[in-house]
């Protein structure tokens, strides 16, 4: 835990007990603050030495600061009416990321990744590198641990973060050191007010950067492109861009595979297992772009990612055995996310299914092209088949992932190709049979376990 010295004395408020509600209300206990909290779900405890307060409605008076988990609305569909009421008193409304940054900004670098997509892989594959090169970053934010339980990191280490949209609506001074945006498409349109709002939002990230600053932006999207070249215009800090379509002689590549800093190759990235796909080769670029402003040498991020072992349920690697490769990207809830998988695996037995999400396997049906068989199981399984009908290769329905598993592999090894995938890629939400997609996860990942071994 962080304790939130800068708080000693003053008193504030925290809205929402999960994870992030519960670990700030500790850090600024533990810092010398009084803290009244609140959430509408009674199972949700109060943390001990703090104060139940229905502030959203009975409203506020010399609280320092209103502290919302992220999840919470601030603009749209509507405001909380806590944010309301705290507007009205001139009371900021701020998030966990922010009180950190003012705890600790004299003492360790931000390093922040966004993105729409990959930011999970990036934040993890960018710890990794740096841990392996000596530096002892904490690594939070939307991934992993709330950011004020997070271990304090040695003087002058860097916390990498991962930050939403939602996350970057409640920074009001934070700055980076290096910070990153992936891509952009449509999401969260609705929290944000269209898609203008959610760009206005991510952009956040690069809003207070400095000369000595670094901003990594990847042009692989139109967005993208308008993006870096507005901030090589305005922007205080050094601007990169970061592509897989090209190589580039200023910036970070990974065309083909082929990872470039500033022109020099430094790495093939086809030979690194957990990192398959070019969807992965620009989280590459990313790391390695974060990793060479930090200090490291080129050396030395070679092997960071060379012993990258993979984020769990994103493409996971799980092994291979008889040319017979196991991947669980149980992450992939939607067809978009599923078709980035399937482009990035060859001789694919894809296994799919779950609670259909809105268009169902629309946004994968071009790209089944190394896709050798599919078994679609659970709610949707009929309609998965139904959409797959045409395809030329054969699609079969099961209620459970466990049988639709056992065929996939019964079929793989009927056809003994010398190297192919078993490929979990849902393209669904997985509450019709899970509690989670972890959970879901974890089930094939026992499933290949037992074939493995």
């Amino acid at each position: 835990m962080i304790p939130l010295t800068h708080l000693t004395g003053q008193k504030i408020a925290v809205l929402g007990l999960s994870r992030t509600g519960q670990a700030t209300a500790r850090a600024a206990l533990a810092g010398g603050a009084q803290v009244d909290v609140w959430d509408d779900n009674p199972d949700n405890p109060t943390p001990e030495g703090a104060t139940r307060l229905n502030f959203p409605e009975q409203g506020f008076d010399d609280h320092a600061a209103l502290v919302m988990s992220p999840g919470i609305p601030l603009t749209h569909p509507r405001p909380h009416n806590a944010v309301l009421l705290a507007k009205a008193r001139s009371i900021p409304v701020i998030g966990d990321i922010e009180l950190l940054w003012r705890e600790r900004q004299n003492q360790n670098p931000f390093i922040g990744i966004t993105g729409t997509n990959g930011k999970s892989t990036s934040t993890a594959l960018l710890g990794h590198v740096l841990g392996s090169g000596g530096l002892s970053p904490a690594i939070g934010g939307n991934i992993g641990d709330a950011v004020l339980s997070l271990d304090p990191p040695p003087l002058g280490a860097p916390f990498v973060l991962e930050v939403s949209s939602y996350q970057l609506d409640l920074c009001r001074s934070t700055e980076f050191a290096a910070a990153a945006l992936l891509n952009i498409t449509p999401d969260h349109l609705s929290r944000h007010g269209g898609l203008s709002g959610y760009i206005d939002a991510k952009l956040r990230i690069f809003a207070r950067q400095r000369v000595g600053n670094l901003a990594l932006v990847g042009v692989d999207d139109e967005h993208g492109k308008t993006i870096a070249a507005a901030l090589s215009h305005h922007s205080r800090a050094s601007v990169l861009s970061v592509t897989t379509a090209r190589p580039l002689d200023y910036g970070v590549s990974a065309y083909g595979g082929d990872l470039r800093l500033n022109g020099q190759h430094i790495l093939d990235l086809r030979t690194i297992p957990t990192l398959a796909g070019a969807h992965n080769w620009q989280n590459a670029a990313v790391a390695a772009g974060l990793a060479w402003h930090a200090g490291l040498t080129a050396e030395q991020i070679v092997d960071g990612i060379s012993t990258f072992p993979g984020l769990a349920h994103r493409q996971e690697l799980l092994g291979t055995k008889n040319g017979l490769s196991f991947v669980n990207d149980s992450k992939a809830t939607n067809a978009e996310a599923a078709a980035v998988a399937l482009r990035a695996f060859k001789n694919v037995y894809w296994l799919a299914g779950g609670q259909a999400k809105d268009g169902g396997l629309q946004a994968a049906l071009h790209d089944l092209a190394d896709v050798k068989a599919a078994f679609v199981y659970g709610e949707c399984a009929a309609d998965f088949q139904a959409q797959l009908s045409s395809k030329p290769f054969s699609t079969q329905a099961f209620s459970s992932l466990e049988d639709a598993f056992g065929a996939a592999l019964a079929t793989a090894e009927a056809d003994s190709l010398d190297s192919a995938t078993i490929l979990l890629a849902p393209a669904a939400a997985s509450w019709d049979q899970f509690a989670s997609f972890e959970a879901r996860g974890d089930v094939f990942r026992a499933l290949a376990d037992d074939y493995l071994n």
